[in-house]
């Protein structure tokens, strides 16, 4: 079908469910909106092939859109994760079955291709198969990260999700949900892994002279320029380490 024949008739669809998902969205009811229906096959088939030839291709009038939104991510890196590199975008409720969003700007999302393949096509229809929706769900200011030391040597690390104070019992389901289901303790362990490697040659320099001021100062530091983003896995495992008597008196050769 020709753009000009197919937008008068997706129009209406498309303005239409864009106030129903944003209301679910700010009223945290994703788990209960309902999927798609169609008359025949004519919205899901048109809907998908209006993102995929004027948003997705190059040579599509809403290009410009897709571009915008790409952008949009802060530091381009994935909102789902805060880590990876920005690579395409995803559908946050997924295309094939909530196809009336297929062009969505709310339901389209900047993601990496780690957090895009574990999501894949997850149907947020239960508490526990939740993703945080990166314009909706602000939980920047609060940190919903712990960082645990499994074992001292050689040290073996955790991060798992925390309640922030004041969060709603909906809202922790799905912080705990996107927490497990992208794998963030995997990902965020490898790099703090990589961190605390950097930071032993750091520390090695005071080890001889028990310097274990000049140890904290620099964890205090670290902890200083995490606060910035109390929701990363820096910031919580700096919050940790500055307490850490055990780490800052020689733990840290224990990588």
């Amino acid at each position: 079908m020709r753009l000009e024949a197919l937008l008068p008739a997706v129009s209406p669809i498309i303005e239409q469910e864009y106030v129903a998902y944003q209301a679910a969205m700010e009223l945290e009811s994703v788990v209960e909106f309902p999927r798609s229906s169609k008359v025949g096959s004519f919205e899901k088939d048109d809907l998908l092939s209006l993102y995929s030839d004027q948003l997705v291709k190059k040579s599509g009038v809403c290009r410009e859109e897709y571009e915008r939104l790409l952008a949009s991510a802060p530091r381009k890196k994935c909102p789902m994760c805060s880590e990876s590199t920005v690579t395409a975008l995803d559908h946050h409720l997924p295309k094939s079955s909530y196809f009336r969003h297929a062009v969505n700007p709310l339901n389209l999302v900047p993601i990496c291709s780690r957090c895009n393949e574990a999501k894949k096509h997850t149907m947020p229809n239960a508490e526990d198969k939740q993703f945080m929706h990166p314009y909706f769900d602000d939980f920047s200011g609060v940190q919903w990260l712990d960082f645990v030391i499994l074992q001292e040597s050689p040290i073996e690390i955790e991060f798992r999700a925390r309640r922030p104070e004041g969060v709603s019992d909906r809202a922790f389901a799905k912080i705990k949900s996107h927490f497990s289901r992208l794998k963030l303790n995997e990902l965020y362990t490898s790099n703090a892994i990589v961190m605390l490697d950097d930071l032993k040659e750091t520390f090695s320099k005071f080890h001889d002279d028990n310097d274990w001021v000049s140890v904290r100062d620099e964890l205090s530091d670290h902890l200083r320029r995490s606060s910035r983003r109390k929701d990363s896995w820096e910031h919580a495992m700096f919050s940790v380490l500055c307490d850490c008597e055990w780490y800052i008196e020689g733990g840290f050769k224990n990588i």
